[in-house]
C-alpha cells in the first residue's frame, strides 16, 4: 500500500484542521502545496481536496494563484461566531440533562479536571477541543452537533489569544467544572446560563482586544502576530 493510498484527503485536512485549531497554522499563514504534498508523501491533488475541504468550511481561503492560506478571522466575524454559538449552545442543555449518562459525566468531568491542571498550551487547547465535543455528544442532536464542532474549530485559534495573553484560562477552567456539576445536579438552566456567560465573557474579552488600539492595531494579536 503507497503513502497516498493510506494518506487520503480527509485525512491530511483532519491534520490541518487540528492544526489550525491547536495554532500550530497560524490566521494568515501560507498553506503551500508542494510543501504539504511533500510532507504527506502524495501528489498535489489529494492536497488540494483537502484544502477544498477546509475552504468550504470557512478554516482557509483559497485564490487563484495565491494558493491557500489559513483565514484571518476579524472582529465582526469573531461577534458573528460567538452571537451563533451563544444562539445555539444554550439550547443543548436540556437535551444533555436528559441524556447523559453517569459513565459519560464521569469521563466530562476526567476532561475538566484535566483542564483544570498545570499543562502547556497546546494540551489545553486539545482538551478544550475534546471537552466542548464530548459535552455536545451528550445532547444526541447530531445536526447541531455538527454546526458547534465547526464554530468551535474556527474559534478555538481566537480561544488560544483569550486564554494565554488575556486572562481567561482560569476562567474558562472553572466554568467546564460548572457546567460537569451542573449535568451531575440535573439543572438544565444553570448549564444554560453557564454556556452563555462562558461564551459571552470569552467574546468581549476578545472583541475589546480587538478594538483597543486606534486604527486596528489591536487585531494584530488576533492575527497570530502576538504569539
Amino acid at each position: 500500500m503507497t503513502a497516498e493510498t493510506r494518506m487520503r484527503p480527509e485525512d491530511m485536512a483532519a491534520l490541518l484542521r487540528q492544526g489550525i485549531r491547536e495554532n500550530v497554522l497560524v490566521p494568515g499563514q501560507q498553506l503551500v502545496q508542494d510543501d504539504l504534498a511533500k510532507r504527506f508523501g502524495v501528489s498535489r491533488n489529494p492536497v488540494r481536496e483537502a484544502l477544498r475541504m477546509l475552504a468550504a468550511e470557512g478554516l482557509v481561503t483559497l485564490a487563484a494563484g495565491e494558493g491557500a492560506v489559513v483565514r484571518v478571522v476579524s472582529a465582526d466575524d469573531l461577534d458573528e461566531l460567538y452571537s451563533l454559538r451563544l444562539a445555539v449552545e444554550p439550547l443543548l442543555a436540556p437535551h444533555i440533562i436528559r441524556r447523559a449518562r453517569t459513565m459519560d459525566v464521569a469521563a466530562l468531568r476526567a476532561l475538566a479536571e484535566a483542564l483544570d491542571a498545570p499543562q502547556e498550551m497546546t494540551s489545553w487547547l486539545r482538551d478544550n477541543y475534546r471537552f466542548h465535543v464530548a459535552l455536545y455528544a451528550l445532547a444526541d442532536q447530531p445536526h447541531t452537533e455538527r454546526v458547534l464542532t465547526n464554530l468551535l474549530t474556527l474559534i478555538q485559534p481566537y480561544s488560544y489569544i483569550n486564554v494565554e495573553h488575556l486572562d481567561g484560562r482560569d476562567k474558562a477552567n472553572k466554568d467546564h467544572l460548572a457546567m460537569v456539576s451542573a449535568i451531575e445536579a440535573g439543572d438544565a438552566q444553570a448549564l444554560a446560563e453557564l454556556f452563555r456567560s462562558h461564551l459571552g465573557e470569552a467574546r468581549e474579552r476578545l472583541l475589546s482586544e480587538a478594538s483597543g488600539a486606534a486604527g486596528g492595531e489591536g487585531l494584530d494579536l488576533l492575527r497570530g502576530l502576538g504569539r
